[in-house]
């Protein structure tokens, strides 16, 4: 199942959520050294736990279970900023993110997420979010990925469920 989700986060939502990343990514450039901030493998950042997140994986349950059709059950929640150059490694997840949403927030340029059937051979489905917008799949079935950013900045959140 892949499903594009129109509005996941409403105007208003969206703005504050926007602007306490945007403030966030004041300290992301400085690479600041708070240890929930992490540099990791491409040169985005992370941060991870994030109360803004892990409230909007709460917060929006009832919304990913109108989508799915069932009950699930919120995991966690994981914040990247991609810049230039960053990023998403083609992957399957792991068994904590059986229902998964890639939300966007903000970015200056659109980007793409592939996906396709894991161990399939198949063209793969490339879907572009705009702001607000979240893309939920089953990232254990699907096989995942983005190709290097070309913007400069491009802030996701990733919210995990299972059922």
């Amino acid at each position: 199942m892949i499903k594009k989700i129109i509005n996941f986060l409403n105007e208003d939502e969206l703005k504050i959520v926007s602007q306490y990343f945007k403030f966030a990514n004041k300290f992301f450039d400085k690479e600041y050294s708070n240890p929930a901030i992490n540099r990791v493998k491409g040169g985005s950042f992370t941060s991870n736990p994030d109360f803004v997140a892990e409230s909007i994986l709460l917060a929006k349950k009832e919304i990913v279970e109108e989508a799915v059709g069932e009950k699930v059950l919120p995991t966690y929640s994981y914040s990247r900023l991609y810049i230039n150059g960053s990023e998403l490694i083609k992957h399957v997840d792991r068994p904590s993110c059986e229902v998964s949403i890639t939300l966007n927030i903000f970015g200056d340029k659109d980007w793409k997420i592939y996906m396709r059937p894991k161990n399939s051979s198949v063209e793969p489905l490339g879907l572009t979010t705009q702001p607000g917008e979240g893309v939920l799949y089953e990232g254990m079935k699907y096989q995942h990925w983005r190709e290097k950013y070309t913007g400069e900045k491009c802030m996701q959140i990733f919210l995990h469920y299972v059922r």
